[in-house]
């Protein structure tokens, strides 16, 4: 992890103190909890019912290990396995949604707050419009919702069951914060520069801020913190791509 991504986490971490940032944090927080209220009260009885009638009716692989373990004393595992599925689709809908209203909504806010106390050196020569943001939240979305559900067989693999979903959690924070975060100040040119050589450290920092989705109660101030590491990451990852000799800059455009 290089010393930019380390800074980054720490200024966002001191940053969502601000009184600013911690008002911030009610819209994620009411919208997480209105859509995953709605959600559960909509969709839990029907989901988990499909999901025991699928999984553990029938003769497929997974009815015949139920079969089988029922025999040693775990006969309730097509009651908790389906409920534990259905927490775990019901969850990402509520944090996805969060995380796409902060990074259409609240990421200018953040921007122009870090902008004026921490970057007020750096220039902004970019825009920020609703549209192309929205567009990227369509296109992003488009990718982690299949992936998501694609891969979520997998889960019954131990391991697994902790790594894939923190991988799709950290690519879908990388992709939806990157954009927003670097739009407003850096120009068109710019922001495909930044998009290139940033690409790993920017996914390192979705891992990071991914994982707190993991730590109760931290998962509730995951979207405005991960908002704040992403703006400090891409505005002082543009200060410094500004002050590169021109030999420098040709080269990369080059490569």
């Amino acid at each position: 992890m290089n010393s930019k991504i380390i800074v980054a986490l720490g200024r966002g971490i001191v940053s969502q103190f601000h009184p600013k940032m911690l008002a911030l944090l009610i819209v994620p927080l009411a919208v997480a909890v209105l859509v995953w209220g709605l959600s559960a009260w909509y969709f839990w009885d029907p989901m988990t019912a499909w999901l025991r009638v699928t999984w553990f009716t029938g003769d497929g692989w997974i009815a015949r290990g139920y079969a089988w373990v029922s025999q040693y004393g775990l006969a309730g595992l097509d009651q908790w396995i389906p409920n534990l599925f259905a927490f775990m689709l019901i969850v990402p809908v509520a944090i996805a949604t969060a995380l796409a209203l902060i990074a259409v909504l609240a990421m200018p806010g953040v921007v122009r707050f870090l902008g004026k106390r921490d970057y007020a050196d750096v220039e902004r020569r970019g825009t920020f419009g609703v549209i192309p943001s929205l567009g990227n939240v369509v296109r992003t979305l488009a990718i982690f919702i299949p992936g998501y559900l694609l891969t979520l067989p997998l889960w019954l693999i131990p391991p697994l069951a902790l790594i894939i979903p923190w991988l799709w959690w950290g690519w879908l924070t990388a992709r939806l914060m990157r954009f927003d975060s670097s739009i407003e100040h850096a120009s068109g040119d710019e922001h495909q520069r930044l998009m290139r050589r940033e690409r790993s450290g920017y996914m390192v920092l979705g891992l990071a801020c991914a994982a707190l989705n993991y730590i109760p109660p931290l998962f509730l101030i995951a979207p405005v913190l991960s908002a704040l590491v992403f703006g400090h990451y891409s505005l002082s990852c543009l200060r410094e791509m500004r002050t590169m000799p021109p030999k420098v800059i040709v080269q990369e455009k080059v490569t």
